[in-house]
């Protein structure tokens, strides 16, 4: 079998057992509460969620250790077995003791729910490679979406039919497939055990945590918003409680409940998520779950009631799962790779426990302390604590940028801006730091009134409006959003030397890039110099490096050339094809410009040295409308049909050997003609260097091999040229014949 068919393969089945994963999570929820409610008084169940989140604390801490050691591919597919035989001997006692029986499988479903899960997706991400991941973990998502709504649906319909106690052999049945299924998906996965040495990765956490203020902000908003869930799902379950007695009933109603959760939440992740983080940046789309939760516990507040009760929790549960996850997991891009793996795992699981256990400590001190007012008090305890919630949203977004812009200064981590969604994460890179340049100039003698004698002041006159012109577009070009950064570059304004670092970053994002060049074009020979250090860097982003060359086309002057020659030695290939086909183009604006032809051929030499996978996998990611075109991109036809990489090496050899020849040949060498196509290798032969045409030949597919050269170079460049209108004749032969199929 291919490796793309086993990944492919392999990513159905990580669709299939994500799909049973689910589908057990949302069901095992409503068959947990619905077992537990119908054989104890409500009032028990804050002691139940405690003594829960006490033993999911100690079932993370224990299987972080064994999973770093041993490795999801050898823990998790056991460990899914392993739960399906423990519910099948908690369905027998449940059988024989309700209570006990329910106990169990509460306690059960939360010390295996999040760590099976989590362990999942640690075997997804080690099974397959970035790139394949990009392409099949998206299928593999959509397999647990449609999970949820099957596992909520079985519910429903198991309790018109069946004993809310069957569901749980229903249940081992789910995760015993899981186990089978991951046996596969686990081929090709490292399974070779780990060590482990100094402090475990649960003590090195807690001494990070101790140490970063941003991430013990993380830490608290999250301590906070689960004990507000907590408070909110208890008032929830006891209306549900006393207005539905029977278990079947229950059952049902909570199947229900988390399907259409499970929904709400597919809607609101796919319509308002990218909205929301492109208007509203991080911290306020974060801020939408304390703020649903203090709305949420508001109106149960004011109009008590299982209607209010359950749209409060049920709204806090939506965004939890749809804004907030989306925005929340972008909270950690600033934090390096290995505080981060010590640390989040604490974070996302451990403090939601701990909060669970506050929860549940806290709505029992309540029920001793406020009998017949419980509930209200429990709603403005949630109220109060999703307030403060909310304001520390405010430090997460301080915290964020500046933690961001420390780990882009030390490159700690690296962003393309075209990929990035949320505000304020592009706002950040696009402000990360006023160059030291421009820096300079705003504080230099040029923007001063003239010396009087007198100490200077502050700026005034036209020094002081042009300053603030200046950096109220600089305001503009950085405020993320989209239509502002256009009209700012449409603006007709001349491109000040302190705008033109803050224009050239928006050239990696693909939304404004193509008015960034033309703007940037507009003063390309004046700031030239700016130009090609942004090209010349090799810390900018890709994308700002392939798209400069197109700007520096517009500026045929020695600078430009000189910059852009340096440029064919870029580690990427779009870049050095971008260069070769700017050098083409101010070369022929400026026929006066000087190039060191050895300095050309041994570009050319680089180019051919490279092993023939390498040679025929070179794409370009850009498909903007071309600035300016070369005498081996002109032709359309051709442009369709050739290689890039022999494009390439025959606009380079162009700088340093007359074009018009190299073209024919260029041309000569895509016709079908033998005749043809010998003359263009018998003149390639005779005028190429040597190093360049034993590396290049064995590219040119199908070349008949060449007799001892008889005739002068006179000669066979003469029959070149004659061969020209023969070549384009041939060339639209096939052309034709290409449309013609």
């Amino acid at each position: 079998m291919s490796k793309g068919s086993e990944s492919s393969a392999a990513a159905t089945a990580g669709m299939v057992t994500a799909a049973f994963m689910i589908a057990h999570q949302v069901a095992a929820k409503a068959t947990r509460d619905a077992l537990f409610l119908s054989n104890f008084d409500i009032t028990a169940l804050p002691s139940m969620l405690i003594g829960a989140s006490l033993l999911a604390i100690v079932s993370v801490i224990v299987t972080s250790r064994i999973l770093t050691k041993m490795g999801p591919a050898r823990l998790i597919p056991p460990a899914f077995a392993i739960s399906a035989i423990l519910l099948m001997v908690e369905w027998q006692l449940q059988i024989h003791y309700p209570r006990i029986g329910a106990v169990l499988v509460f306690g059960h479903i939360a010390a295996f729910g999040s760590v099976l899960i989590s362990g999942f997706w640690s075997l997804v991400n080690e099974r397959f490679d970035p790139r394949s991941a990009r392409k099949l973990v998206a299928r593999i998502g959509t397999g647990g979406t449609l999970g949820g709504l099957a596992g909520g649906l079985l519910a429903a319909k198991a309790a018109d039919n069946i004993p809310v106690s069957t569901m749980i052999p229903i249940l081992a049945l789910l995760h015993a497939s899981c186990a089978l299924i991951l046996l596969r998906l686990r081929s090709g996965v490292d399974a070779s055990p780990v060590s482990i040495s100094g402090e475990t990765p649960f003590l090195s956490g807690v001494h990070i945590l101790r140490e970063r203020p941003y991430l013990r902000n993380l830490a608290v908003f999250i301590l906070l918003g689960t004990i507000s869930a907590a408070l909110i799902d208890y008032v929830f379950k006891a209306s549900a409680s006393s207005n539905l007695t029977e278990a079947d009933n229950l059952l049902r109603f909570f199947a229900y409940y988390y399907t259409v959760i499970g929904l709400c939440s597919v809607v609101i992740q796919s319509s308002l998520s990218h909205l929301s983080l492109k208007k509203l940046g991080l911290a306020k789309t974060v801020g939408t779950l304390p703020t649903v939760i203090i709305l949420g516990s508001f109106g149960a507040f004011l109009l008590p009631s299982l209607m209010t009760a359950a749209l409060a929790r049920g709204a806090e549960a939506v965004i939890r799962n749809s804004l907030f996850r989306s925005a929340y997991e972008v909270l950690y891009t600033p934090i390096p790779a290995g505080e981060k793996r010590a640390t989040k795992s604490i974070i996302d699981v451990g403090f939601e426990r701990i909060g669970d256990a506050l929860g549940g400590g806290i709505t029992r001190l309540i029920l001793l302390i406020f009998t017949q007012a419980a509930q209200s008090v429990m709603l403005i305890m949630a109220f109060t604590l999703a307030l403060v919630g909310l304001y520390i949203t405010k430090r997460l977004h301080q915290g964020y940028v500046s933690a961001l812009e420390r780990s882009l200064r030390a490159r700690a981590v690296e962003l393309d801006i075209s990929e990035i969604q949320d505000k304020t994460t592009r706002q950040t890179l696009l402000t990360i730091a006023l160059p030291a340049d421009f820096s300079d100039e705003l504080s230099s003698d040029s923007l001063r009134p003239p010396s009087t004698g007198i100490a200077k002041g502050p700026p005034s006159g036209l020094t002081a409006v042009r300053m603030d012109a200046t950096l109220k577009r600089i305001g503009e070009l950085s405020s993320g959003d989209p239509e502002t950064v256009k009209n700012a570059l449409k603006s007709g304004q001349p491109l000040d030397p302190g705008v033109v670092p803050f224009t050239i970053n928006l050239l990696a994002w693909d939304e404004v890039a193509l008015d960034a060049i033309r703007l940037l074009r507009s003063s390309a020979k004046s700031i030239a110099g700016q130009l090609v250090d942004h090209l010349l860097d090799p810390s900018q982003a890709f994308a700002i490096r392939r798209r400069l060359p197109r700007v520096l086309s517009a500026a045929p002057i020695q600078r430009t050339a000189n910059g852009l020659l340096l440029g064919l030695r870029d580690q990427r290939f779009e870049v050095r094809y971008q260069c070769s086909r700017a050098l083409s183009s101010v070369f022929g604006q400026n026929a006066d410009l000087e190039i060191d032809s050895e300095k050309v051929f041994a570009a050319a030499a680089r180019e051919v040295r490279v092993d023939r996978r390498v040679w025929e996998s070179h794409r370009l990611l850009d498909q903007f409308e071309e600035t300016e075109k070369t005498a081996f991109s002109e032709d359309e036809y051709l442009k369709e049909r050739a290689n890039r990489s022999l494009e390439h090496v025959f606009t380079i050899l162009s700088l340093a050997l007359p074009k018009e020849p190299l073209k024919i040949a260029y041309r000569g060498l895509h016709t079908d003609d033998k005749n043809l196509r010998g003359t263009a290798l018998e003149y390639l032969a005779t005028i190429l260097p040597v190093n360049i045409r034993e590396s290049l030949w064995p590219f040119l597919e199908g070349e008949p091999k060449l007799e001892p050269v008889t005739k002068s170079r006179e000669q066979i460049l003469d029959e070149l040229m004659k061969s020209n209108r023969s070549i384009e004749i041939s060339l639209e032969q096939i052309r034709k014949l290409g449309l013609t199929r």
